[in-house]
């Protein structure tokens, strides 16, 4: 009951495995940097224009319609 277990076919499937991991981490970390451009600074004013859309002060901006 002492089988060979073939060392290329295990070799293959791991490099794959640590391919795979490393594009799927690099594609992740690429649309965090595109995402997360807000600092601070621009997080409060996105969420002082929220405010000002919530109370009626401002409306959204809707695509090809015209005020």
């Amino acid at each position: 009951m002492n089988e060979e277990v073939p060392m290329l076919p295990l070799v293959i499937g791991s490099l794959i495995a640590l391919l795979l991991g490393y594009e799927i981490n690099r594609r992740r970390n690429k649309l965090r940097k595109i995402f997360n451009t807000f600092d601070r600074e621009e997080s409060k004013i996105a969420k002082a224009l929220e405010r000002m859309v919530e109370s009626g002060e401002l409306r959204p901006y809707v695509p090809g319609q015209a005020h």
